[in-house]
């Protein structure tokens, strides 16, 4: 997959949908393909729910997909008002919530995308 597989997200956060076009907080996702979805579930296979080593692995995880597949993030500021324009920013100083609700979509996204293809 490459920037042209991209798929436009607004994230439905606050008021976030409400805002005129141009206001609007939006990204530019990549989907991951079935084989990374795989593998990110392996990842996590066979640790306890909860557990120090599933939260450590749960984050390598997150972190990586977001850093990854977020292309471009728009109109999108941290508490001190820097621009956050990307994943790798996004997951280091971007709000919990954003960060949650992104990743959410990431995951969705790919999955729907995983089965368009096998159909």
């Amino acid at each position: 997959m490459d920037a042209a597989d991209a798929v436009e997200f607004i994230p439905d956060i606050g008021d976030n949908r409400d805002l005129e076009n141009g206001e609007q907080v939006w990204c530019e996702l990549l989907p991951m393909t079935g084989e990374e979805v795989r593998s990110y579930q392996r990842t996590m296979a066979g640790v306890k729910p909860g557990s120090p080593q599933a939260l450590k692995k749960a984050e390598i995880v997150v972190k990586r997909i977001v850093s990854e597949r977020v292309l471009v993030l728009h109109n999108y500021s941290d508490i001190k008002g820097e621009p956050i324009s990307d994943g790798a920013s996004l997951f280091d100083r971007g709000e919990p919530a954003m960060v949650d609700e992104i990743y959410d979509a990431l995951t969705s996204i790919s999955k729907l995308k995983a089965g368009a293809r096998k159909n």
